[in-house]
């Protein structure tokens, strides 16, 4: 049976989740769970449970040529919306650059002016108090008493 040039051939599951991968646009690589453009809004390309490029990761592809220069805060915005709602739902999950898993200094993906050692501080560190302030929020929107109009 062939399949039609313009339709995704159907993928293997990803299998158990460790990681989160940041790539950029000069990353030759495809099959990204996730592309954030650039203003910051984040658009899903494979299901998170489908197997990307990476096995046992979800990628993230961030627009913008980051060699050259750093992704806006927009994007940095909707990364971290994002980075904190895939821990809300896999509260395990570590994060990474490209770079890392390949090892082999063939490419500096997410780039040289990416933000990654920031990017990973606030991820140790201040996604808690991020994730605890959005939990508080939707607490007090849904058991918060309303007001009779």
């Amino acid at each position: 049976m062939s399949t039609p040039g313009n339709v995704e051939k159907p993928r293997r599951p990803r299998g158990p989740l460790r990681f989160i991968l940041l790539h950029h646009d000069d990353c030759s690589r495809e099959a990204f769970h996730y592309r954030v453009e650039l203003d910051g809004s984040v658009a899903e390309l494979l299901a998170p449970e489908t197997k990307g490029q990476h096995p046992g990761s979800v990628g993230v592809l961030i627009r913008g040529h980051f060699d050259r220069e750093r992704p806006n805060e927009g994007q940095l915005d909707g990364l971290k919306a994002l980075l904190l709602d895939l821990k809300f739902r896999y509260p395990d999950v570590g994060l990474g650059a490209h770079r890392q898993v390949r090892g082999d200094g063939a490419t500096s993906c997410p780039g040289k002016r990416f933000p990654m050692r920031e990017l990973s501080d606030w991820f140790k560190k201040d996604l808690i108090r991020a994730r605890d302030e959005k939990l508080q929020r939707e607490v007090e929107s849904q058991y918060s008493p309303r007001t009779a109009e």
